[in-house]
């Protein structure tokens, strides 16, 4: 009796797709086919933040994402189970006043705009490429001069291989960086930061948080031979040990060297052209002004305590950007688009989701990160350190001092030195000076 109502809307939409066959008319029959795949192959949630939306709230969310009408329907149909033309969806905008056409900033506007690096601006390609131009006309230039050419690409489908690596360009200031990305898609799974990406519990932390959100397995995962690797190899090749297809068990899980892992490598070299840069002039500078010294452990602490909270929320944003931006065209093989659109919505691409069900519970998987995994400590720092910022400010290490912008950090930081540090080596220097006058 479960299934009466799935037939009954399955002969309703192939009833819609006879009478859309004999009209002609391409956009129901689109629209019929598409509903007819999700009653036969159900539907997966993309993570739209609150429940319960109303379609009006989904389809300005979706707006608000800078997806297109198109693409927008395949979300609320493939995603969310609600079966809306694209006329529909165009009556809602119109009704909820949502419009991108003759609703841009001025040229002069979004020019102070991004001198003055503000987000809240609206404008078409071509005005940030005529901007970019007067802003930048030796890095423009210099960007077309260098073009590389790109080796050839193959994957199949979201989750048919998935990459996974280790950033350290920052490691010499104490902050390291760890990244999966899906190699179909270019979908960022997770990119983390903290003290180290050395340790394996830390690694699966990473990846077990992705399996009890996704509540999937990929297919394959692919990394270099490094020992942080370990665990989340072993808890891989454990979850599709009993799948039975040609890639389960040992083969689940692939090694290489690091060049090999191409996806990633990219996503690396743009995270330097955006981020990596930025960070690793500023703390160059600190250090060339004899601020900070990376010989000293007690000042990588007080950079990871000021600056992690910063470098953590613009690696987020990096992500969110980077999933909902549009991969362009390019003379390689590879489908193009946008990531979210790519990862969610296969159907649209001739392609399906290659992950495999998770075939444990929700308390196995907690269990599993008790006993394999670990979270990295309060704001990167040790023990010992977190006492005396106690000490120091009397309120808890995870709460106090967290900046909101640079000008924050590089304040807590210089009076972290002050009054950390500095008292610090004084004691020691009279701790010696008391040694050798009692040795005499």
């Amino acid at each position: 009796m479960e299934s009466l109502p799935v037939m009954i809307e399955l002969i309703v939409s192939v009833q819609k797709l006879a009478a859309s066959v004999r009209r002609g008319l391409v956009a129901d029959f689109f629209h019929v086919v598409v509903s007819v795949l999700i009653v036969l192959q159900g539907v997966s949630g993309y993570p739209y933040r609150g429940d319960h939306a109303s379609t009006e709230d989904l389809v300005k969310y979706y707006f608000c994402c800078l997806y297109t009408t198109r693409e927008i329907c395949g979300f609320l149909m493939l995603c969310h189970g609600i079966s809306v033309s694209m006329s529909t969806i165009e009556r809602i905008k119109r009704r909820l006043g949502l419009r991108r056409r003759q609703n841009h900033t001025p040229r002069f506007l979004v020019h102070e705009m991004i001198l003055e690096l503000r987000p809240e601006v609206y404008a078409n390609l071509e005005t940030v490429r005529l901007c970019l131009r007067a802003i930048d006309s030796v890095g423009v230039e210099s960007r077309r001069r260098h073009r590389l050419l790109r080796r050839s690409y193959f994957n199949s489908g979201p989750n048919y291989l998935i990459h996974i690596d280790g950033y350290d360009k920052l490691k010499s200031y104490g902050i390291a960086i760890h990244g999966a990305i899906d190699g179909y898609s270019r979908r960022i799974l997770w990119l983390k930061a903290g003290p180290s990406n050395n340790s394996p519990r830390y690694i699966a932390k990473f990846y077990l948080n992705f399996v009890k959100e996704s509540r999937r397995i990929p297919r394959v995962v692919r990394a270099d031979a490094g020992t942080e690797n370990v665990i989340l190899r072993d808890l891989q090749i454990a979850f599709r040990f009993a799948h039975g297809d040609a890639m389960s068990g040992l083969r689940s899980f692939s090694t290489g060297r690091s060049t090999g892992i191409q996806r990633i490598e990219r996503l690396w070299r743009n995270l330097s052209e955006s981020f990596t840069s930025f960070w690793r002039n500023k703390f160059a500078y600190l250090r060339d002004a004899e601020i900070f010294c990376t010989a000293e452990p007690l000042h990588i602490e007080c950079i990871r305590y000021c600056f992690l909270p910063l470098i953590r929320r613009q690696l987020q944003e990096f992500m969110e950007t980077w999933n909902e931006h549009r991969v362009r065209q390019r003379q390689i093989q590879g489908h193009t688009g946008i990531p979210n659109i790519l990862y969610f919505q296969t159907q649209m691409f001739g392609t399906f989701d290659y992950s495999f069900p998770l075939q444990c519970s929700e308390e196995t998987l907690d269990e599993l990160a008790v006993e394999y995994s670990e979270e990295w400590p309060t704001r990167g720092c040790s023990e010992e350190f977190l006492e005396l910022i106690r000490y120091f400010t009397g309120e808890e290490p995870a709460l106090s001092l967290i900046p909101q912008n640079m000008n924050e950090a590089l304040q807590n930081f210089c009076v972290l030195i002050y009054i950390c540090v500095i008292p610090f080596q004084v004691a020691f220097k009279r701790y010696k000076l008391f040694q050798y006058i009692y040795d005499v």
